[in-house]
């Protein structure tokens, strides 16, 4: 396949992306309300999880396919977006965000402290079934922390049983295009000659983060501000711990080589910054402009790099 068509594929991909996200965001908070969930724990983890579900989909299959640096910088990427742009590009798109400090301290608190455990068992070169399954593990305590309270006001009137039939759909055709994208994705560096990780990392890691950032524009307009942010730290949460961890363990020990180095710091750097600048559980244009200016240093260094 040639650079451009493989280029096209790509992009049809991520619009199709964004459509069965947004549905299965819609059932997954249907489920939400069944589930009286407060409004941070759904963006944290019903609405995280299912806009997340391309970066799921495509790592899955960049694993099985033995593309695994496509699934790792992608990941690993989006994680980069979503702790920068997402958030900045809400506040901005709001006139500002304030924040339940829950957010600060359970969500921004437990997204480092993941942080590490990945970061830790990247450091050698290599991610083994175990570590993998620790981080699934992981996610599945930071699960436990959410309660319920709140009414979440979305605008999804599903019942329970068309709630389940549009998660199934919406999960089906997102692996279907997965598996389409990151063909798309090797067709394309072998045209062109560029590594997989830094394509993955910038193109698919923006690409497929689309739904996150609607998803978080579209809550903090509505004045839900805890849900905008919620939503891109629980993202990225489900990113590293699940995105991850799930693919990660079908193998014995997986490589995770190009460019790892570049894609940690940067991502540990991001991460820092928008606990600083959330510290007084406000975020400002002034704010939101530092985290822009920080992902657009994050994308030059890589393309150099």
């Amino acid at each position: 396949m040639e650079a451009w068509s493989a280029l096209a594929v790509m992009v049809g991909c991520f619009v199709g992306f964004h459509y069965l996200s947004e549905l299965l965001v819609r059932a997954s908070v249907a489920i939400g309300r069944r589930l009286d969930l407060s409004e941070s724990a759904v963006g944290a983890t019903l609405a995280a999880a299912g806009t997340s579900a391309p970066e799921l989909g495509s790592s899955v299959a960049s694993v099985l396919m033995g593309h695994s640096d496509i699934g790792v910088g992608t990941v690993l990427g989006s994680a980069v977006y979503n702790v920068t742009v997402i958030p900045a590009v809400s506040a901005l798109a709001a006139g500002g965000l304030l924040l339940d400090e829950s957010v600060y301290r359970r969500d921004v608190l437990f997204y480092l402290l993941s942080l590490g455990l990945v970061l830790a068992s990247m450091w050698d070169g290599a991610v083994t079934r175990w570590e993998a399954l620790t981080w699934v593990a992981a996610y599945l305590a930071y699960l436990s922390l959410m309660g319920g309270g709140e009414e979440v006001e979305e605008g999804s009137e599903m019942s329970p049983k068309r709630a389940i039939l549009a998660l199934t759909a919406s999960i089906a055709g997102i692996a279907v295009f997965s598996e389409l994208v990151v063909r798309a994705t090797v067709d394309l560096c072998r045209a062109t000659g560029l590594a997989e990780s830094k394509v993955s990392s910038i193109l698919n890691a923006v690409g497929t983060s689309v739904p996150d950032t609607l998803a978080s524009v579209h809550a903090a307009r509505r004045g839900l501000g805890s849900m905008a942010v919620a939503n891109a730290v629980g993202s990225n949460v489900f990113d590293l711990l699940v995105c991850l961890g799930v693919p990660l363990s079908l193998n014995r020990a997986t490589p995770v080589r190009e460019h790892f180095g570049l894609l940690a710091a940067g991502l540990t750097a991001c991460v820092v910054l928008l606990y600083v600048v959330l510290r007084d559980r406000e975020l400002d244009a002034r704010e939101s402009v530092a985290l822009l200016l920080a992902y657009a240093g994050f994308a030059w260094l890589l393309a150099l790099g």
